[in-house]
Formats: C-alpha cells, structure tokens, sequence
C-alpha cells in the first residue's frame, strides 16, 4: 500500500480531523483515510 505524508497542515485542520475521527470511533489515521476514501469514490 501506498504511504502519504501532508506536510503543512494547519493546527486547527489537525485537531478537528483529530476530534471527527474520535467521535467515530476511530483514530485519526482511519478517519482521515475514510474522508478521502469518500472523496475519490464514484458519484
């Protein structure tokens, strides 16, 4: 599997993925991993 760094990323940026992913449930890494899974998935 491929790896991506995102260099950059704001502070407020991180920290609400931080706080969307945990309240999925999920760590960030997965809840980031969902929100681009959703954003490159056929319409």
């Amino acid at each position: 599997m491929a790896m991506l760094t995102v260099r950059n990323l704001p502070d407020d940026m991180h920290r609400a993925l931080r706080v969307r992913a945990a309240q999925h449930g999920h760590s960030t890494e997965t809840g980031v991993r969902e929100i681009l899974a959703d954003a490159c998935s056929p319409r």
